[in-house]
């Protein structure tokens, strides 16, 4: 059942689905090549991800290096998680940032991700889909959580003193904008065999230092955005974190408040995700942040299979 709400937020996120639906349909023309960073001849593969040749190769693009790096910081995230050294974990957000972002142009790519384990299956692109998913399996969104760069990256320039925090039913109903960008983007792809919103996910122009002159001023907006929202196209627009929320709920291994639990709704209060629910982890809203954590007074909360 849809929660209520009132008469403005329902236009508002009629607005929203109207925008997404509309980008994932018209977007073609994000799919124009940047005149800025190297091209795909530079980086040893051409448009369709063949090597320079004609030549197929399972690994184009740097994928190996990349897949390398992606497994390394997973194992560091999930050493963070299973030792509680959250402390640590902001040093794996920046990490994240310089490394997979700067350094590697935005790996994985939110937008692109999807498309590509369509599209381009037969290619490294399928080992690095998998590493969020197998992730998901086994804990839920680690790779959202301390991962993900474009995630990281808006995380780390929220200031909490100055959050404006979405009322949780609203936030419930907005994420349903992301699902939906979600069955546009896979619907489409799957219908013309082409990907679309090329370099259109925030912060995709910073990372590779060009872009066109609409997809900076996205990344702008959302870098403004998340100034004061805790994660803003995480939870409403990011088809990827959409597909990793659906993997979440068959996880083994959960967030939740055990036998000592008091009720006391400290790690509801301390979730910035709006995740915690008495004591209880939303999976597919979590990123296994560690806030819950350091906020229970009772050290109630622990990683553990999930109630059937």
């Amino acid at each position: 059942m849809v929660p209520h709400v009132n008469r403005r937020a329902r236009y508002g996120i009629v607005a929203l689905i109207l925008v997404t639906v509309g980008f994932a349909a018209l977007g073609q023309g994000f799919g124009t090549p940047s005149g800025f960073g190297p091209s795909a001849a530079a980086v040893g593969g051409d448009a369709q991800g063949r090597t320079v040749g004609g030549r197929d190769g399972f690994f184009v693009h740097d994928q190996l290096a990349k897949l390398v790096v992606l497994l390394g910081l997973s194992g560091a995230a999930i050493a963070v998680l299973l030792t509680h050294a959250f402390r640590w974990r902001r040093l794996l957000l920046a990490v994240s940032v310089i490394v997979l972002g700067f350094v590697l142009g935005g790996v994985l790519c939110p937008i692109a991700a999807v498309q590509n384990v369509i599209l381009k299956a037969g290619t490294g692109y399928l080992l690095l889909f998998l590493i969020p998913v197998v992730l998901a399996v086994l804990f839920g969104r680690v790779f959202c959580g301390s991962v993900c760069p474009f995630g990281a990256l808006q995380e780390l320039v929220h200031v909490r003193r100055w959050a404006l925090r979405i009322p949780p039913r609203i936030g419930r109903v907005l994420s349903v904008v992301r699902s939906l960008f979600l069955v546009a983007l896979v619907a489409r792809v799957a219908a013309t065999g082409t990907s679309v919103l090329d370099g259109a996910t925030p912060f995709k122009a910073f990372f590779e230092f060009g872009g066109t002159p609409v997809t900076v001023a996205v990344s702008a907006l959302v870098l403004v955005l998340s100034i004061f929202t805790f994660r803003p196209f995480c939870r409403v627009a990011c088809p990827l974190g959409a597909f990793l929320a659906l993997v979440s709920r068959l996880r083994i291994f959960g967030v939740r408040g055990g036998a000592k639990c008091v009720s006391c709704k400290q790690c509801d209060r301390a979730c910035a995700a709006d995740a915690m629910c008495g004591g209880k982890s939303r999976p597919e809203e979590c990123l296994l942040c560690g806030d819950c954590f350091a906020a229970c007074p009772v050290g109630a909360i622990s990683i553990v299979p999930p109630r059937r």
